[in-house]
């Protein structure tokens, strides 16, 4: 794809700067990962306690993601003005304040809570790809994108371990004072370092501006504009096997709730491994496309496969299998996210991404939603796999087009 100007092209970065930028990213992430996936794991208590059915407890998932597709387009003017350090220790004070809202256990409120938590997640990408785009060199620039998004299933794994325990020992409530007490030693540990790292910022840069200005940034640009729907598409894979899979294998294989839990762990953990995994792949290829095309061809051979499956598939086999479909449906956002830096404009990281995270924001929100209608329709979870398929080959596609325009450019 289109060359940018490189940012170590000059000055080659320090061993210092990666580690401590790539370190706070990560944890970073790793809490709004948390923050945003807190409630889900202890739906069934809030659901009680509210007397709501947990069902209804699960919009708060989607409540986040639309605040996080709110201020992913937002968010470029605050780091261009206050710096995309200080921009990251702002989404931890908005993390914790949607906790602190949704501790008050009122269902109203607890919306505005919803959309808050999801704001701090949205503030929290754009800020770090410029961070990391600052430290990277060509030759490790994948790895280094892909490690800092292993604070997604990171985050997963410890909400879901955590979590419930803690709201088993002092109930729901209190237990979102985790996340603000995390959010407030995460915010002082960096605040040392913010001068350093915000020293490029302009403070007479506007905050408050067209929200739609990094979005149609990339909807003006070919290249980026088939990108993002790459996004879009690899997002909704990646929602449909973390929503269905233990439902698929409890009510159309006939395991256990338990049984079906330890399928979805082997998806989360190579999820880890998928990330860094394909960070270095695409390091040494040096191409984040061909990679991204090589996770979306087997995306779609696993989507048909996991459609496939039955009752008499031996359980070892299942296991290594959703752990394969992790590594490839949990794995992409890091090469993703290293290309969508690097084809950027130069100055313009934080509204590009923004505008990108937008529309792949977009598959994780509608994407659960459209695979639940379409079992409304078939009465088969096998069938969102199917779905899932067709839209891994659509993302193929989309890159494919967007590779062909870049070096029409």
């Amino acid at each position: 794809m289109t060359q940018t100007a490189d940012p170590q092209s000059e000055n080659k970065p320090s061993l210092r700067d990666l580690l401590v930028v790539v370190f706070f990213t990560t944890m970073v992430m790793t809490l709004a990962s948390m923050a945003v996936l807190w409630i889900p794991a202890i739906a069934p208590a809030v659901a009680a306690d509210l007397d709501v059915s947990p069902s209804l407890v699960g919009y708060q998932f989607t409540l986040a993601y639309m605040g996080a597709m709110t201020t992913s387009l937002l968010v470029g003017g605050f780091v261009q003005r206050f710096g995309a350090w200080r921009t990251s220790q702002s989404s931890l004070g908005m993390l914790a304040i949607g906790h602190l809202i949704l501790m008050s256990g009122h269902l109203e409120l607890m919306v505005f809570g919803s959309l808050a938590t999801g704001f701090g997640y949205g503030m929290m990408n754009p800020p770090a790809l410029d961070l990391l785009n600052r430290v990277v060199t060509p030759s490790n620039r994948n790895l280094v994108f892909s490690v800092r998004f292993t604070g997604v299933p990171i985050g997963g794994v410890l909400a879901s371990l955590v979590a419930p325990s803690l709201t088993l020992a002092f109930g729901w409530q209190a237990t979102m004072l985790v996340v603000g007490a995390l959010g407030l030693l995460l915010f002082v540990a960096m605040q040392p370092l913010r001068a350093r790292f915000d020293a490029n910022r302009q403070p007479d840069a506007a905050v408050v501006r067209d929200p739609f200005s990094g979005l149609r940034l990339v909807l003006r640009s070919r290249a980026l504009r088939f990108f993002a729907f790459t996004g879009l598409c690899f997002a909704a894979v990646q929602l449909s096997l973390m929503s269905f899979t233990v439902t698929l294998l409890v009510d159309e294989v006939g395991w256990t709730l338990v049984t079906a839990g330890v399928a979805l762990s082997c998806v989360q953990v190579a999820g880890v491994i998928g990330r860094v995994s394909w960070g270095v792949i695409a390091d040494r290829l040096r191409s984040s496309t061909a990679v991204l095309i090589l996770i979306g061809s087997a995306m779609t051979v696993a989507s048909l496969t996991a459609s496939q499956i039955e009752a008499d598939w031996p359980q070892f086999v299942v296991f290594g299998f959703f752990f394969v479909f992790g590594i490839v449906a949990v794995g992409w956002n890091g090469v993703f996210a290293s290309e969508a830096a690097r084809i950027s404009p130069p100055g313009n990281i934080g509204h590009t991404t923004g505008g990108v995270l937008f529309v792949t924001f977009s598959g994780v929100l509608f994407g659960p939603v459209v695979f639940s209608m379409l079992y409304q329709v078939t009465g088969s979870y096998s069938a969102t796999f199917l779905a899932s398929a067709a839209l891994a080959a659509l993302g193929v596609v989309f890159l494919g087009i967007s590779r062909r325009a870049a070096r029409a450019q």
